[in-house]
């Protein structure tokens, strides 16, 4: 696995990005998505805001009520023990975070 946790800083709006994470966008496949965890020997699991146990209804509706941008109270978690942060990002259907999940 070449790809290690670092220490996330946020930004204002609560939004971050690990900095050897591929710069993917809308034209990228699943298949290369899933190529480069494969080659990184990782899995991934992603905690939709929407449906996060994280992500109080406040929040909720701050950002798909009230329009506010920012997630910063946010606390993305993942179930899986040993994983790390990716990156918490916006996407149309409203913030994600994606984990890394390391194989045994």
């Amino acid at each position: 696995m070449s790809i290690q946790p670092v220490t996330v800083n946020r930004d204002k709006d609560g939004y971050w990005v690990h900095p050897e994470l591929p710069e993917w966008d809308e034209g990228t496949t699943q298949e290369e998505i899933d190529t480069w965890f494969s080659n990184n020997n990782l899995s991934y699991w992603i905690d939709n805001f929407e449906d996060s146990t994280t992500a109080t209804e406040e929040m909720q509706d701050a950002y798909f009520v009230n329009g506010d941008v920012g997630v910063p109270d946010w606390k993305p978690e993942c179930p899986v023990e040993g994983s790390f942060l990716l990156s918490i990002h916006d996407t149309e259907d409203g913030p994600v975070a994606v984990f890394a999940i390391p194989k045994q």
